[in-house]
């Protein structure tokens, strides 16, 4: 291979690395500021603390705050932009540098080894091979300069490659952005969240729950997978359900306590199920959302 084809193909690989570190990081910063990323189900927030798996425990922590993610997204953002231009990139290396060993250790120190080998050291990795270019300037700027300013200034330059990189950093964050905000708008998330059972009448009886294994009160818990949580009597049914418009049904396949099997019934304004379980036993049940003060999650995506 001459020195011409070993250039070409090494300048290749230089654009491609970073073209995907742009893209990654655009792609992480995105939902952060459509508070999609550190996201957890709804039934979780309510199990103590100590039980709590370290990923969850990350995650409730950090989707707690929007405005961190809000921080977090738009320097992400930004250095997925700067990268692109060669008079910002290598500001946009070192912030991604900070970045990516920041989210590399949080992701070992929580248990998230998934995340380690398919992601963040794939990001790492790209943001050192391409810090190699600037190790000498680097050097002399930090050490042998102690800081101070000395070089040429780089011109920017005009043409085709110049227009595509203007477009890219323009087009690609609208068009992810539009993508992600679709994505939220596939659910329902009036429905989906916590509430406490206010009332519950069984064969025109009125039962009085108990308190289940998550929460103070009687809770029923939506979740954004299709999957349903009940917890009443010191238990916790697991379950699926599916709405149209106001039709709700519910499969239950594990329970303890009461024989729940299913309930097919019309909910009204997200506050009152009325239907049948089991197929013939009549039921109706009052539900109260939680307000943000009990539980952040269902202040998410609600107008």
């Amino acid at each position: 291979m001459t020195n011409i084809t070993l250039k070409k193909v090494i300048t290749f690989a230089k654009y491609l690395a970073i073209i995907l570190l742009s893209i990654d990081m655009i792609v992480l910063a995105i939902p952060k500021l459509l508070q999609m990323q550190f996201r957890m189900p709804h039934y979780r927030a309510f199990v103590p603390l100590a039980e709590l798996p370290k990923p969850e425990l990350m995650m409730s922590f950090f989707g707690r705050s929007y405005a961190y993610n809000i921080f977090i997204g738009l320097t992400e953002l930004a250095i997925g932009i700067l990268i692109i231009f060669k008079r910002t990139r290598l500001i946009g290396l070192l912030i991604s540098l900070g970045v990516c060993l920041n989210i590399f250790i949080i992701n070992i120190e929580f248990d998230l080894m998934f995340e380690v080998v398919r992601h963040i050291t794939m990001t790492l990795s790209l943001t050192l091979l391409l810090l190699i270019e600037y190790r000498k300037d680097l050097y002399r700027f930090f050490i042998e300069l102690g800081g101070k300013l000395n070089g040429e200034v780089i011109k920017a330059k005009s043409g085709v490659w110049q227009k595509l990189r203007i477009g890219y950093v323009i087009l690609f964050p609208i068009t992810y952005f539009i993508f992600s905000f679709v994505v939220i708008s596939m659910f329902d998330y009036n429905l989906i969240g916590s509430y406490e059972i206010k009332s519950t009448e069984i064969k025109n009886e009125t039962i009085a729950f108990k308190k289940g294994r998550l929460g103070s009160t009687p809770m029923l818990f939506f979740e954004k997978n299709d999957r349903v949580k009940l917890s009443v009597n010191d238990s916790l049914h697991h379950g699926s359900y599916k709405i149209d418009g106001e039709h709700l049904l519910m499969n239950f396949w594990s329970t303890t306590n009461h024989p729940f099997e299913y309930i097919d019934a019309q909910i009204e304004d997200y506050t009152f199920i009325t239907g049948t379980l089991n197929d013939s036993i009549p039921l109706q049940m009052g539900i109260e959302r939680l307000p943000v003060e009990k539980d952040y999650l269902n202040g998410m995506y609600i107008d």
